[in-house]
């Protein structure tokens, strides 16, 4: 397991979006963004709320982004993990996989 001090520290944010905007929306309009910082990650986008990963000095480049190219976004919860967003949010939880059961 890698130490936070070696990987690094990440936030998760989550956005209000259009409905119908989906994760590649997403991607694609931070995509400036993801080349200089290769640290974002959007983790879903649906329902009209897109979780998006950064380190902790990337939040307000990613904000400010998101501003941008969806007038009237805004971000509703920043948090370390997406455990705690998705107490917050239950309708950003994944479904979990069922588990397979070894003979």
């Amino acid at each position: 397991m890698v130490v936070k001090s070696v990987r690094g520290r990440r936030r998760y944010i989550v956005f209000t979006v259009p409905s119908e905007t989906g994760r590649t929306d997403v991607l694609d309009s931070l995509g400036t963004l993801t080349e200089s910082m290769v640290d974002i990650r959007v983790i879903t986008s649906f329902g009209g709320k897109a979780v998006v990963r950064c380190s902790p000095g990337e939040i307000q480049a990613v904000s400010d982004r998101m501003k941008e190219c969806y007038p009237g976004s805004e971000s509703l919860i920043t948090s370390g993990t997406l455990r705690k967003i998705r107490e917050e949010y239950p309708e950003l939880k994944v479904p979990q996989k069922k588990k397979r059961r070894s003979l």
